[in-house]
């Protein structure tokens, strides 16, 4: 049997050490992380903050061969924004990984921030430097250096700082922006380096839920650099560090060569020829249709045709320029390890176009031209922002004026975007992408109270605030902050934003969401049904999280990866092992006092009331319009407890 091989390094004391755990205990970075906060440092009693709250970021087993899209790395931690535990992953950023580990741990605390470099000889021995950076010099970086922001300022500073440590081992990094320091919404980013140099548009981003605020807040860490001369595919097996043996295996496993499978599998993200189009930007708006969100989820209140023609407005000014000056220049890259699928849409050689902050800052909150969007998008991503979380903050605040509970000048704008949906024009983007550029760079860098409160607390506890504070405005406008929000709730003050996807599995009551461990499809079944299949969905998704691989090869990946693992690994029966995981995970937002919540906002409700309406569900239409909360609070009901149901039949199964 295989081992997982774990570096831990204490910030605090500035020691490290290396333990192995048997692959049959813990064979990926999420089984470990779930194993070391529940278990050995239980943070689910501690705050968010404590130096105990271990980042875990690991690869899979995988990392080191020819399989593709198998070389992302995994953030485990406790979210400030669920208070439960939570995962974020980005691409790419383990193939670098050229040391003898296959993940490490960072706990304690810094008094000053550090910078963390972690390499490998080649003789198996991974080591770490501990280098401290002046605040105040690291704030000036991110503020500017190099002609650049943020992370990528941050990046230049460090390509040229450690120069001979990137050219020596092939270095990436790790990086923060100032998100991390003033708010809860803070990303891990990691930039691909050729020859040193910033390979633009290749940028990922392990965002959701705060890991990169957790690194920083609370390990004072403000950058880890790696990279090493250690060979990993010494450490997996011969079979799959060579092509012709893998095709040769996936004959045997699936009746396909492997390359002829990837290929399939990842249409969508690489090129459709049906549309024409590629990546999740070009093939989503299409299919989404008059379902995209926009004007912060208040579509939802909108008859068809005025979604229709706001669509028109997504396809002429957004989806067309995409194809323009990405698909049909073929600006594609990958996220830095090698791969068929190519699926960084780039335009005009920096601007990588992904659905999901795109949509954030487009539609969502008003903007309506792929040009005007990134501005923001790329300021967003320069601090170091979760983008989908940070768009749902910009389409609160829009909504919230629009109403009048808040006023321009209280977070230093000069007027009101326009937000009403029947009387917008294309000609308003360029004035809500002023606004939301102006709340971006209060927000990142703590200038504004408001701001600094919604930062700190989450939208969910900070809309609890100003429905106190804003009392008089709340009773004249009809409308509670809270009821402007759509979340999936945990606890009595966790949450997390959905995903850009007007359906009920993105808000259900599930362990873990603001990813795709869900059913994300435009449906509306029953409560039971709809459990059954957001559970298998979620035990699916972990099948490539916690084994390091892109969900972008899900296609060819779940067809095969529990033949590959019982073949060289000897572990069974993945949807077993990883329905005793969830529970664990489901236990341990039990203990942290953040389990799945009943929903708390009236947006919320009429999500799931309207799109019973839009996806032809007329039983559950009916009981939505005779009573919505207690119609809501029966489907919540059944399908938690359906899901309850499924973790133990799941996990009794072999006992």
């Amino acid at each position: 049997m295989a081992s997982y091989r774990v570096l831990f390094i204490d910030v605090g004391s500035r020691e490290y050490s290396v333990r192995e755990y048997d692959a049959g205990e813990v064979s990926g970075p999420i089984e470990l992380g779930v194993k070391l906060h529940l278990e050995e440092f239980e943070t689910w009693k501690k705050p968010v903050y404590s130096p105990d709250n271990a980042l875990v970021i690991g690869a899979g087993l995988f990392t080191g061969t020819r399989l593709y899209g198998g070389h992302r790395l995994v953030a485990v931690f406790k979210s400030p924004l669920t208070r439960g535990l939570h995962v974020a992953a980005m691409g790419g950023a383990a193939y670098q990984l050229n040391v003898n580990i296959d993940a490490f741990v960072v706990t304690g605390k810094s008094e000053k921030p550090l910078i963390l470099k972690i390499y490998d000889e080649g003789d198996g021995e991974p080591k770490v430097d501990f280098e401290e950076i002046d605040e105040l010099r690291l704030l000036e970086i991110w503020q500017g250096y190099g002609g650049e922001k943020g992370v990528f300022a941050l990046q230049k500073y460090l390509s040229e700082k450690y120069r001979g440590f990137y050219e020596k081992f092939n270095g990436r990094s790790i990086l923060t922006g100032p998100a991390a320091k003033y708010t809860s919404l803070g990303a891990l980013a990691s930039i691909t380096l050729v020859k040193g140099k910033i390979d633009y548009g290749s940028e990922e981003y392990a965002a959701r839920g705060g890991p990169g605020s957790i690194l920083y807040r609370a390990h004072g860490v403000a950058a880890i650099v790696y990279g090493g001369a250690f060979n990993r595919g010494s450490k997996r097996p011969v079979e799959l560090l060579d092509t012709r043996m893998i095709n040769r295996l996936f004959i045997e496993l699936a009746g396909k060569p492997y390359v002829t499978m990837v290929i399939e599998a990842g249409t969508k993200y690489r090129y459709n020829p049906k549309l024409n189009t590629g990546g999740t930007l070009g093939g989503n708006y299409p299919h989404l249709k008059i379902y995209t969100p926009m004007f912060n989820w208040n579509m939802i209140y909108l008859p068809v045709d005025v979604r229709e023609k706001l669509h028109e407005l997504i396809m002429k000014h957004i989806w067309e320029p995409f194809n323009k000056e990405a698909i049909e220049t073929k600006s594609w890259k990958t996220c830095g390890e090698p791969c068929p699928i190519a699926c960084k849409k780039v335009r005009k050689g920096r601007f990588k176009s992904d659905y999901e902050p795109y949509e954030g800052f487009g539609p969502f909150i008003g903007v309506f031209d792929i040009h005007e969007s990134e501005k923001i998008v790329e300021l967003v991503d320069a601090y170091g922002f979760d983008a989908i979380e940070t768009g749902q903050v910009v389409g609160f605040l829009f909504d919230a004026m629009y109403r009048d509970l808040i006023y321009p000048g209280e977070l230093g704008l000069p007027e009101k975007p326009s937000f009403d949906p029947v009387t917008y024009t294309y000609e308003d983007s360029k004035k809500n992408a002023r606004l939301a550029i102006t709340i971006i760079e209060n927000l990142a860098w703590g200038r504004n109270n408001l701001l600094r409160l919604i930062g700190e607390k989450g939208l969910r506890s900070a809309a609890k605030i100003l429905d106190l504070l804003y009392a008089d405005r709340v009773e004249r406008s009809g409308w509670r902050f809270s009821d402007l929000l759509v979340y999936a709730s945990f606890g009595e003050e966790g949450h997390i934003t959905p995903n850009y996807y007007w359906t009920p599995g993105m808000v259900a009551p599930l362990a873990v969401l603001g990813r795709y461990w869900t059913l994300y499809k435009g449906v509306f079944l029953e409560p039971e049904e709809y459990a059954e299949k957001a559970f298998q969905r979620a035990l699916r998704e972990m099948w490539s999280d916690n084994n390091g691989f892109c969900r972008f090869h899900r296609g060819w990946l779940e067809k095969t990866l529990d033949k590959i693992m019982e073949k060289f690994y000897g572990i069974k029966d993945l949807d077993h092992r990883y329905a005793e995981t969830y529970k664990k995970i489901l236990e341990y937002q039990d203990k942290a006092g953040s389990p799945p919540s009943f929903w708390e906002s009236r947006k919320i409700i009429d999500y799931l009331a309207r799109a019973a309406e839009e996806y032809g569900n007329q039983q559950w239409a009916l009981k939505f319009r005779a009573d919505k909360v207690r119609a809501a609070k029966e489907w919540w009901t059944r399908f938690y407890n359906k899901l309850i149901q499924l973790l133990e039949e799941y996990t009794a199964e072999k006992e």
